[in-house]
């Protein structure tokens, strides 16, 4: 079985989020553009407690990444839970990793992460090839999100 780690993104972590960004951006037919990975890494460094990321290592190599968005609930009558959400927005597992669990054990780091830290649930969206994965991990399908993209 290969070694799988997984370990939470921090500051020292930002050309790192940002080269996974990057390959993942390209994986899925974006084009590179000069100067992102400073962008990215200056960007997102600001942000590490609200937009956490965790990153998966096979040996000497980065294999995933999953980044996230912590939303916080406002109060609201007869609710007492106020804990918020994570929502997981990126979510990438280089193609020679695949097959060895690495998004399984992304997902449940961010999983276990969102517990310590009190929140009330963990959302994404999953694709048909991830689905199954997503659920092995406890999530249950829920058809009601639709979006509209604004671009």
């Amino acid at each position: 079985m290969t070694d799988v780690r997984t370990r939470p993104a921090g500051p020292d972590d930002a050309l790192v989020v940002a080269g996974l960004t990057l390959q993942c951006a390209l994986h899925r037919g974006g084009a590179p553009e000069p100067g992102f990975l400073d962008r990215f890494a200056r960007a997102w460094s600001t942000q590490v407690r609200t937009r956490p990321a965790w990153i998966a290592e096979v040996g000497d190599q980065h294999a995933g990444y999953l980044q996230a968005a912590v939303v916080p609930a406002l109060p609201w009558p007869g609710r007492r839970d106020t804990a918020g959400i994570l929502l997981v927005d990126t979510f990438f597992v280089r193609p020679t990793h695949r097959g060895i669990s690495v998004g399984e054990f992304l997902l449940r780091a961010a999983v276990e992460w969102s517990r310590g830290e009190g929140l009330a649930e963990v959302r994404m969206t999953a694709g048909r090839f991830t689905r199954p994965m997503v659920e092995r991990v406890g999530f249950v399908p829920h058809d009601a999100a639709h979006h509209l993209e604004l671009s």
